[in-house]
């Protein structure tokens, strides 16, 4: 028998989370969310229909077997147990948080690409656009060691001329500086292989120029607006070898719509892209080489 199960937490997590469910084992009965904007409409899942999204009080009267905390900051998922245990729930109570910390699908997701590339001998270099503070981009250094890696960032966070795009389209509330706790040192301390690195700070396309001629097996694209992505895919597909991979992130992520207006944008210019949905939270895509 199934067991009867309510997401906690109705925002982007909560919703993605409910793609991740085994189906076989849990139903999905409804959402609920302590946002009064959120208590009384409805969630669209594509194989449960319209279901409910709750106040907490609304979902321990349920009763469901298990409650899941759909969100992934350890203050709010602490307190929100609280919650539901202050409202008289002693049933199962799962934490997204911490199936978040144990199991990566963006990462397995990147395994086997990387794999699939080597094994078909793709030839080019990697690349990033958006390293953050590298926490992918050590992972492309370590499972392409051969190959050259450029790392595109300005390392200072949002620049304000795609701030100024990002408020026109109102496709997230990102500030300029947003992720600007990085550096270049931060990133390069934690690459296997250095010296395979080209860091390229600054302003993108800017700090793409002079690098036309090179090619491309494997790129990540994780810049989180619609400015920079458009910009990422104008470069990076025409340069993708036969059978290379970009693996884009935030396409299904509401927190930051303009990854996938940017998509939208691209193929009105250039026709339909060979894209693949991933389950993550972060909504990622793998957009396969169009010419090959």
């Amino acid at each position: 028998m199934k067991k009867a199960l309510i997401i906690a937490g109705a925002g982007q997590f909560g919703r993605s989370a409910a793609g991740l469910l085994n189906h076989s084992t849990y139903e999905l009965l409804a959402l609920a969310d302590n946002s009064e904007t959120l208590r009384g409409t409805v969630f669209r899942h594509p194989l449960h229909g319209a279901l409910p999204i709750l106040s907490m009080e609304e979902a321990v009267a349920m009763r469901p077997d298990t409650i899941l905390t759909g969100i992934i900051d350890d203050g709010r998922t602490k307190e929100l147990r609280s919650q539901l245990l202050s409202l008289g729930f002693y049933g199962e109570i799962l934490t997204l948080k911490s199936l978040y910390e144990t199991v990566d699908v963006r990462s397995a997701t990147l395994l086997r690409l990387a794999q699939r590339v080597e094994e078909q001998k793709i030839p080019g270099e990697t690349a990033e656009l958006g390293v953050y503070k590298g926490d992918l981009a050590w992972k492309l250094n370590a499972l392409f060691p051969e190959r050259e890696l450029y790392l595109f960032d300005t390392f200072t966070g949002f620049d304000d001329r795609d701030i100024t795009q990002e408020k026109e389209l109102q496709t997230s509330r990102a500030a300029e500086g947003d992720f600007g706790d990085t550096s270049v040192e931060a990133v390069r301390s934690r690459l296997p292989f250095p010296e395979k690195a080209h860091f390229e700070k600054g302003f993108f396309p800017e700090t793409a120029e002079g690098l036309s001629g090179v090619t491309y097996a494997f790129v990540s694209l994780d810049a989180d607006l619609y400015a920079p992505i458009l910009a990422g895919l104008e470069y990076f597909c025409p340069r993708l070898a036969k059978g290379g991979m970009i693996l884009l992130h935030d396409y299904g992520n509401t927190r930051f719509r303009g990854a996938k207006k940017a998509v939208e944008a691209y193929e009105a210019l250039h026709g339909p892209l060979p894209l693949v949905p991933l389950c993550d939270l972060h909504g990622s895509a793998v957009i396969l080489n169009p010419e090959a």
